[in-house]
């Protein structure tokens, strides 16, 4: 249990003990008890949990060096990039040597020990551990499916979960095996689907991109806006920024809109969004040290966001935490950036549902001012706004502090559903005018080049456009001089030939044209 312990003492400050927490160290418990009375015959049982062991050190060396556990994101990645598998172990001999080093004295005095000795057996304690663990996984199942409604996803969302030790590991492998299972046409032709560069300009100065992802954070909650409480006072105040004020989404979740943010396909394309690589991959064609840093899991609702995140050089999850634990390796991925451009990726939780476990208690500003469940909802989202408004600014004043040319763009996924009207609607996924606009805005530092702030002078008469997430991908390139053929200047906010959207966007398997702001 080592790797979920050691996360738990180092991440406090970044997460809160919740009930999944719990779950997870209640079942590992009960995995253990129920191993222990199965069998007077110990050496045996633990000669058989060798691969267990093999994986807790792995998942143990995660912990240590990436403060994330072994899930179904690095199996992924493993299995689908074998190249960057490879060159991993060259880069992190001395640290897994280490800890392979620990395993083989702990493992090996422990099987000294157990060595011809008899332990107590009992049946029947052994089979109330197993009722136990069948009630635990039914309860969380039972859960899930109240969420979303009984069959495949409900069973994936407990497989995804499961990360207790040591048979958790079986469970994310499971998982692993269905995600590649699943992708392995799509993997296929996005391994060999080529980034074709035909330009750099030299004009640009630019030296850091950062490209924050949101998660279901709607303008009509942030003051930045015109919203009547203070949930964005850094940000109102941070000089540099571009807000726009009609920004829709392709598609109220986030499988299909992040996707399609990084994507140079347009949403009425899905197959080529699917198949074809990100603007990670492009920043990464460019000579670009790119790094994807993500707070959301890897599992099965993920869909292609894993393979977009594979196409960084760099990648780094923080699973089950706030947001703010990813601003340390944040700072030392600006430290690294004296001899090459840098592209970095965030994705953050923001303000997904369960709205009250995305800030820590310091960000409690907003109470309810009656004890009706919309009150309540509306006051935890907008403390989640308030602690995306701090990190934001944060991520922001590190740039600042690098005194590199930087830009940084950023847009929520999608918006949120918060109980608005008699029909009481509450999170995403309905496709209204509620969880399709998206909160979004643009900064750059002030020692870009006079050309560059000039190209950008042209967002304040985008301000009130109707703008799709989809323009973002060809506004950065823009502003970075990067060109490809994929580039469509009706899409880029900085050209003079931009058209303001129809804001298609995608619902369910259906393609929908056209999204009115005014008429809902």
């Amino acid at each position: 249990m080592s790797p979920l312990i050691i996360r738990l003492i180092t991440n406090y400050q970044y997460s809160k003990i919740d009930l999944l927490t719990l779950y997870t160290i209640s079942i590992s418990l009960l995995w253990l008890l129920a191993l222990r009375f199965i069998s007077s015959n110990q050496f045996k049982i633990h000669i058989m949990l060798l691969p267990f062991y093999l994986a807790a050190t792995i998942d143990l060396f995660l912990v240590l060096n990436f403060n994330s556990r072994l899930t179904a994101a690095y199996l992924f990645i493993g299995l689908t990039n074998y190249k960057e598998a490879g060159d991993f172990l060259p880069t992190y001999w001395q640290p897994i040597s280490i800890v392979l080093a620990a395993f083989i004295i702990c493992y090996g005095v422990g099987l000294t020990g157990l060595h011809n000795r008899k332990y107590y057996q009992n049946k029947s304690f052994f089979f109330l551990v197993i009722s136990a663990l069948l009630l635990g996984y039914g309860a969380y199942f039972y859960k899930t499916v109240k969420a979303n409604s009984f069959g495949k996803h409900a069973f994936l969302d407990l497989v995804a979960k499961d990360q207790s030790t040591p048979l958790g590991y079986l469970s994310q492998i499971g998982l692993t095996a269905h995600l590649v299972s699943e992708t392995e046409k799509l993997i296929q032709q996005r391994r060999e689907s080529e980034v074709k560069i035909t330009g750099i300009s030299d004009q640009s100065n630019i030296e850091t991109v950062v490209f924050v992802i949101g998660e279901s954070s709607r303008p009509q909650n942030w003051s930045l806006y015109g919203y009547n409480k203070e949930t964005t006072p850094n940000l109102d105040k941070q000089p540099g920024i571009f807000k726009f004020n009609r920004m829709c989404s392709t598609a109220p979740y986030t499988s299909v809109a992040v996707p399609s943010m990084l994507s140079l396909e347009p949403i009425s394309d899905w197959n080529s969004i699917a198949s074809t690589k990100s603007l990670v991959a492009i920043y990464r064609a460019a000579g670009y040290a790119t790094y994807w840093l993500s707070v959301q899991e890897v599992d099965s609702f993920g869909g292609i966001i894993p393979q977009i995140a594979a196409e960084a050089q760099h990648r780094q999850y923080f699973e089950r935490s706030y947001d703010g634990a990813l601003i340390p390796e944040y700072e030392k991925i600006l430290e690294k950036g004296d001899t090459q451009k840098q592209a970095i990726f965030i994705h953050v939780k923001g303000s997904h549902f369960e709205y009250s476990r995305r800030y820590p208690d310091s960000f409690k500003k907003f109470t309810p001012a009656t004890n009706s469940a919309k009150d309540r909802v509306t006051a935890e989202y907008d403390n989640a706004i308030l602690y995306t408004d701090w990190l934001l600014s944060k991520i922001i004043n590190q740039l600042q502090s690098s005194k590199k040319p930087s830009i940084l763009f950023y847009s929520s996924d999608h918006g949120e559903n918060i109980m608005d009207d008699s029909q009481g609607l509450l999170g995403h996924g309905i496709g209204n005018k509620y969880d399709l606009p998206v909160s979004a805005f643009i900064w750059a530092s002030d020692n870009i080049s006079s050309q560059q702030s000039l190209k950008l002078s042209i967002l304040k008469e985008r301000e009130n456009q109707k703008i799709s997430i989809s323009s973002l991908p060809h506004t950065l390139l823009n502003i970075t001089g990067i060109s490809t053929s994929k580039y469509n200047s009706s899409d880029d906010l900085l050209s003079n030939d931009f058209v303001s959207s129809k804001c298609p966007y995608m619902l369910g398997a259906g393609y929908v044209p056209s999204f009115d702001f005014d008429a809902h």
